[in-house]
């Protein structure tokens, strides 16, 4: 076989493959008709991805998966750009996906809520603001992470936004260690929950952070452990809360460096997210349990103004692992309470 033919049949095999996940679910109505029907769609889905269950097990999640199936269905169905998928927590209910990915964020703000580091809002003043950003077109975004089955997003979304800043001042993108900060924060809680200042403070009295490479995620509690390449580590020089609930305040702060918030998460139309704007009038629960990226803004005619989330979630969560999330709601807090504690790294 020649060189080219080689070259042509991989293409078309890659093609092939996307194409038939893709098929398996566009959810139709023919998939609602009958407990067969559903059960083909449950196993369709298990094995697209990888998830193997026994048979009691799978008896019990399939009631959990149809309700969560004929949401998603429902949903993509109002005539909006908004569209839900079934994607790997579809058979998981909102309970027991908040006690797994959830994270107990109010807790520990208000623990340390008063802390020494913190300073003013640098940007209050800021003028000539764009009317919109993407960092990642900026090469100041790392690729997508995934926190796994651990209430690490704090520390996810801490790391990320340190490692934005870091580039921006070096121009160097380098991946640093969640897990370091997971281990290694005491004032934090690990996989049970933190938050990105206390986590900002920690890098400050501890050296900086060290490269993930060094230290790499395990997806758990560990013990707090330095693996060689102590010098390989990224310092910050302080943190700044952006003014709560002011939308503008956060737009002022993003238009120079991603800023991390805090945010509700447990609504199955935050968990199934796939593409389109998630606006105020969508449900992602009552209480502020996951934190996340802002890396951008802008505007489109069919949607408005906007704000692009990156999510810890991996690349089958959203939009390869990012959101579109309504910019300028009604409520002052933002969608989703995204402008009640944003607050973003500085380093000098």
């Amino acid at each position: 076989m020649s060189t080219v033919m080689k070259f042509l049949i991989v293409p078309l095999v890659l093609i092939a493959l996307t194409s038939h996940l893709c098929e398996s679910f566009e959810l139709e109505r023919k998939d609602f008709e009958s407990e067969k029907s559903l059960m083909q769609l449950y196993k369709r889905w298990s094995s697209h991805h990888r998830i193997s269950r026994n048979a009691n097990e799978m008896h019990k999640r399939f009631k959990v998966f149809k309700d969560n199936a004929k949401h998603v269905f429902k949903k993509n169905h109002m005539g909006r750009s908004l569209k839900l998928q079934l994607n790997q927590f579809a058979d998981m209910s909102d309970d027991e996906f908040s006690s797994i990915h959830g994270s107990n964020i109010t807790y520990y703000k208000n623990l340390h809520a008063k802390t020494g580091h913190v300073g003013g809002f640098m940007y209050e003043h800021a003028k000539e603001i764009p009317s919109s950003i993407d960092w990642r077109k900026k090469g100041a975004v790392n690729a997508i992470k995934n926190q796994g089955g651990c209430g690490s997003c704090w520390a996810f979304a801490a790391v990320a936004a340190v490692e934005s800043i870091h580039q921006i001042k070096t121009n160097e993108l380098v991946s640093l260690s969640e897990q370091e900060v997971v281990d290694c924060d005491y004032r934090d809680g690990g996989c049970r929950g933190g938050h990105y200042n206390s986590a900002f403070e920690f890098m400050m009295e501890n050296g900086g952070i060290t490269v993930e490479d060094n230290y790499p995620y395990y997806e758990g509690d560990g013990y707090c452990r330095r693996r060689g390449g102590y010098n390989e580590r990224v310092k910050i020089d302080g943190y700044e809360n952006v003014p709560r609930n002011n939308e503008h305040a956060l737009m002022k702060a993003v238009a120079h460096q991603p800023v991390a918030v805090a945010i509700a998460s447990s609504g199955s139309d935050f968990r199934f997210y796939g593409q389109g704007m998630f606006t105020e009038q969508d449900f992602c629960g009552y209480n502020i349990d996951h934190t996340v990226v802002v890396v951008g803004y802008g505007s489109d005619e069919e949607d408005g103004d906007y704000w692009i989330i990156r999510n810890q979630y991996g690349t089958q969560w959203g939009m390869n692992g990012y959101m579109k999330m309504q910019r300028g709601a009604r409520n002052p807090q933002g969608v989703c309470g995204m402008a009640m504690q944003p607050a973003y790294p500085v380093k000098y």
